[in-house]
């Protein structure tokens, strides 16, 4: 199993989506963190551009997308861009 981060930016104007899909979201993360998928994810701070990362493990970036592409974020089109990259740690570990 590799890592990967996943950068989500958000479409402009996606408040109110956002605000609206949040819950189903979130309820599709915590199921992807209780399969052992993802690891950890949060949106970026409020001095940055809407929008997050996510660290996921699995077999490749493709299978990665294919599980994003059911996120209800990204079926209302609150993504506006998503960029999956196999990323791997050198100092210090995820739980």
């Amino acid at each position: 199993m590799s890592l990967f981060a996943v950068f989500y930016t958000y479409a402009d104007g996606s408040d109110d989506k956002r605000d609206e899909h949040r819950p189903a979201h979130r309820a599709f993360l915590r199921e992807l963190h209780e399969a052992g998928k993802l690891k950890v994810c949060g949106p970026w701070g409020p001095e940055q551009p809407p929008g997050g990362m996510l660290i996921f493990e699995g077999e490749s970036a493709a299978e990665i997308g294919e599980l994003l592409d059911r996120d209800p974020f990204a079926e209302v089109g609150v993504v506006a861009e998503r960029s999956i990259k196999s990323w791997g740690i050198v100092i210090g570990e995820l739980g």
